[in-house]
């Protein structure tokens, strides 16, 4: 990785398999990606690949592309407020 020929690969392999095998378990998996600019497109690329809804919270590029669900024009704190408060209302005992 980046020139450095001593990677060892073991650990990232290890990784990734139980990733997908936790992936694989999950039936409804939803991501929500805060802050992952196109700048940062490994993280972006990952999200939409993995999931059936993508909420992308982002002030500047919150565009889905191809991914099914919601972008939030704002930053992360302030949407994450507005989740909880509208989940919130959604939940029984909740006030």
């Amino acid at each position: 990785m980046f020139g450095d020929w001593g990677w060892v690969d073991r650990r990232n392999a290890m990784q990734s398999r139980r990733l997908n095998a936790w992936l694989n378990k999950v039936e409804r998996l939803l991501v929500i990606e805060i802050g992952a600019g196109a700048n940062i497109p490994t993280v972006r690329m990952t999200s939409e690949s993995v999931c059936r809804r993508l909420i992308r919270i982002n002030p500047t590029e919150p565009e889905l592309g191809s991914a099914e669900g919601v972008s939030i024009a704002c930053g992360g704190l302030e949407a994450l407020r507005g989740i909880a408060a509208a989940m919130g209302d959604c939940l029984p005992g909740t006030a």
